[in-house]
């Protein structure tokens, strides 16, 4: 089994277990012969939006067994660095998924009336001009600018390309000429946030996309594999300067 060597299965969501609405064939089972070989599962994913239990029941609806405390979002990253670092009070431009896990994390969401200790951007369906206005004038007094993932689009149902939290965090930039800093992939913190939860040891990051899944594993020096169920195609892995260790088709060549 191509997984044997791996204490820690880090699996992205959409493009390797669902294609939102459906199901990708075989995921589901794949996911059980890992866990029935006894590794560990992580799910990892850089929408912010949703709570762990939120991710979870969505899983389920597509078959894959999941709990919420194995489910890594780029919220709980973020709040989890951000309460290491000591900030007390965040304005927000983001869903539950964000606002609940800062929270969890002892971290107060304000108005832009208060004093803020950051800004913190992730996906926003509600977000409108007013929201922006507000975290571009804070950003331009000098409160730091975080976003918990920078993608700029969100595959909507049907196959559409919405904006993303990136597409919001570019507003913000562009506005006030600051530059964001950003914890979901591919950046370190998502990932060793995801390898903690599933209890360590040796990890394997699992996902469709070259420039967060693979890149993310490259720079932590972690093997990889691409499934071709999603974003990315073979021929893309040639023009990509980021390498997967393993391309497999979908899912169930881990196993």
């Amino acid at each position: 089994m191509l997984a044997d060597p791996y204490d820690a299965i880090l699996l992205d969501l959409d493009g390797v277990l669902y294609r939102w609405p459906e199901p990708i064939d075989g995921a589901a089972d794949a996911v059980q012969a890992l866990r029935d070989a006894g590794k560990r599962i992580a799910f990892v994913t850089n929408n912010s939006s949703r709570t762990p239990a939120q991710v979870a029941e969505r899983l389920a609806s597509v078959g894959v067994d999941a709990k919420p405390e194995e489910v890594v979002t780029s919220a709980l990253a973020t709040a989890t660095l951000l309460a290491e670092r000591g900030v007390g009070s965040a304005f927000v431009v983001g869903e539950e998924g964000l606002l609940e896990a800062l929270g969890v994390a002892g971290i107060r969401v304000v108005d832009a009336s208060a004093e803020a200790d950051v800004v913190v951007v992730g996906f926003d369906r509600g977000a409108d001009y007013m929201k922006l206005k507000d975290a571009s004038v804070l950003v331009e007094r000098g409160v730091p600018l975080v976003a918990s993932n920078a993608d700029p689009s969100f595959p909507a149902p049907g196959g559409e390309s919405w904006p993303g939290s990136g597409a919001l965090l570019a507003a913000i930039e562009t506005t006030t000429g600051a530059r964001g800093e950003v914890l979901g992939k591919p950046e370190p913190p998502l990932f060793e946030r995801a390898l903690s939860s599933a209890a360590g040891g040796r990890p394997l990051v699992v996902g469709d996309r070259l420039d967060t899944d693979i890149a993310g594993a490259e720079r932590l020096g972690w093997d990889s594999a691409l499934v071709l169920t999603g974003a990315a195609h073979r021929e893309d892995v040639e023009r990509s300067e980021w390498k997967p260790t393993f391309i497999i088709d979908d899912l169930s060549g881990l196993v």
